[in-house]
């Protein structure tokens, strides 16, 4: 896994969305880019400063369009940062305001909490900072879990 680029700005990232999704709040995994998208000019700030499997937040939509092949429509000039992502620790390690290093939930019981456990957006070993407790999980494979709200941390 590379570290992730960032801009003067501390975490954000500017890149393009599609314009019918190009919204405050907005939030998209990156999956992959196409071949299609290695001759375009658009690539550098599209694709290439974000990472596979993270989670973005459009925290600025800015009024410049451009027309993406891709999708034969119109992209939007976006600001994004890594998004908040709601997940299971052990409570031992709940504390708010902690860096920790992440990682998931090893469990073979099937259960509802399973997108907690293994939350998308996060690979192991990544920095989080525990931003807020909401409360115990109830683990069907007796493990002493809380929910919390974190906040990735990029690599410098």
């Amino acid at each position: 896994m590379r570290p992730l680029q960032v801009s003067s700005k501390g975490n954000i990232i500017l890149t393009v969305v599609n314009s019918e999704i190009a919204k405050r709040g907005y939030k998209f995994i990156f999956e992959k880019n196409n071949l299609q998208c290695m001759g375009c000019i658009l690539k550098k700030i599209c694709i290439d400063k974000l990472e596979r499997g993270r989670v973005y937040e459009i925290v600025n939509v800015r009024d410049k369009e451009h027309f993406c092949k891709l999708l034969n429509g119109k992209v939007s000039i976006v600001e994004v940062k890594l998004a908040s992502i709601e997940l299971s620790i052990e409570r031992k390690n709940a504390i708010e305001g902690v860096i920790i290093r992440y990682h998931p939930i090893n469990c073979l019981t099937p259960c509802a909490n399973i997108m907690y456990c293994k939350p998308p957006g996060l690979f192991k070993d990544d920095k989080i900072k525990i931003e807020k407790i909401l409360g115990p999980i109830c683990c069907m494979g007796g493990k002493d879990l809380v929910k919390v709200i974190s906040s990735p941390l990029l690599e410098k």
